[in-house]
């Protein structure tokens, strides 16, 4: 079963002291034989601007956060953003969504060629084939039920961040949870 689409939601029990708590997870790949590759979603750093000011690229918003989407390759930037755009390397991640990575988007963007939602990352979290499936199921060294699941929604995904989007996205694991059920 592919979790692509799905949110990682750190259970209320994660350690505090792991980089991953009070996390919310995208999954845009989960393949047997390359892995599961995901962004948190609810890490903001810096400005989108001051990046881009960084980078030479003029950006007169300076609402839009830039989040830490991940340990692994910490210097790749991501846009994760609904489907009504494209930029020179973007791919379809299914649910209506897409993933860009390159030197134009924000260019794109700061001139008002934008998707409807978007939200940039720098890094990825990533899970070696297997590994995932062994931290779900709770197997040495990991512990059981750390990790929540749930069906995302753009409304999860976009419009919210830091420890109110992971309460909202607890809420909606356990609401869905409910439905499941009833």
């Amino acid at each position: 079963m592919s979790r692509v689409g799905k949110l990682l939601i750190a259970n209320p029990n994660f350690p505090s002291e792991s980089p991953f708590a009070k996390s919310v997870i995208y999954v845009y790949q989960d393949d047997p034989a390359a892995g599961t590759i995901g962004l948190i979603l609810n890490k903001p750093s810096e400005s989108v601007s001051r990046f881009c000011d960084i980078n030479g690229v003029m950006f007169p918003d300076t609402e839009p956060r830039i989040h830490i989407g991940g340990p692994v390759n910490p210097s790749a930037i991501i846009l994760l953003h609904t489907d009504d755009w494209l930029s020179t390397n973007s791919a379809s991640i299914g649910n209506g969504l897409r993933i860009s990575s390159d030197n134009f988007m924000f260019m794109k963007i700061s001139t008002g060629n934008e998707p409807i939602y978007w939200r940039a990352f720098l890094g990825i979290s990533a899970w070696r084939p297997g590994q995932l499936d062994t931290e779900l199921e709770g197997e040495f060294p990991y512990v059981k039920n750390m990790w929540l699941i749930a069906d995302a929604n753009d409304d999860v995904i976009f419009n919210y961040d830091g420890e109110d989007q992971w309460v909202r996205a607890v809420d909606l694991c356990s609401q869905q949870t409910i439905n499941h059920f009833f």
